[in-house]
């Protein structure tokens, strides 16, 4: 019960974080902490790779953990060549307001985690922006909302992190030690498999899957 009153705290903490940092660099992907639009696409391209990879090309549903402004529905559409559903949750309602202007007929949620059954979870970067600087802690946030996350996928999540040498927690930034992680999610999950890419080098995607 504590966590999870701390847990929600830490939701209100981002919230508060990241309307800040829009309000100071606009709907922009600085806006959400990412370099640049480049930057963004590459990781866009490798999700939807990893999609296209672990599916027999059936109709998907995909939740979109951490939407933000709905620019990976946005990519999905142009490249994504598997028919999807998609819905978008974020725990930020001034996101979720400016996705449902965006993209009209399509279902935007404020919430951390899915709120119906889907196919695949989807989190690009969800967790990087750490508000607290105790590594287990946050650690112990990231698990929580994996759980809870893979608890509604039928096949399953593919989500990415920042990759460091070690485990730690920079200017807020969380920095995962890939094969920790590996250790800690093949005993949450089982099926788990890390993927590292060039164009990306700072970042690993694992792919969590229910068989």
């Amino acid at each position: 019960m504590l966590n999870n009153f701390l847990f929600r705290s830490f939701n209100l903490l981002l919230t508060n974080i990241y309307n800040k940092n829009v309000k100071k660099f606009g709907y922009t992907p600085r806006g959400l902490f990412w370099n640049s639009k480049d930057s963004q696409f590459k990781r866009f391209k490798i999700l939807t790779k990893l999609i296209e990879e672990n599916t027999d090309h059936e109709i998907l549903k995909i939740a979109d953990i951490g939407c933000g402004y709905g620019d990976l529905l946005t990519y999905f559409k142009k490249e994504l060549r598997v028919k999807f559903h998609y819905y978008g949750c974020d725990i930020n309602k001034q996101f979720i307001e400016l996705c449902k202007k965006k993209h009209k007929n399509v279902d935007f949620f404020v919430s951390d985690s899915p709120i119906e059954f889907c196919d695949f979870s989807i989190m690009n970067g969800t967790y990087n922006f750490a508000v607290y600087e105790n590594l287990k802690l946050w650690e112990k946030y990231i698990e929580y909302n994996l759980t809870k996350c893979f608890a509604k996928s039928d096949k399953g999540i593919i989500f990415s992190l920042q990759k460091s040498d070690f485990s730690q927690i920079v200017n807020s930034i969380y920095y995962v030690n890939t094969e920790l992680m590996e250790k800690k999610l093949i005993n949450l999950f089982k099926n788990v498999r890390s993927f590292y890419y060039e164009d990306t080098p700072r970042d690993v995607y694992f792919v969590v899957l229910k068989s």
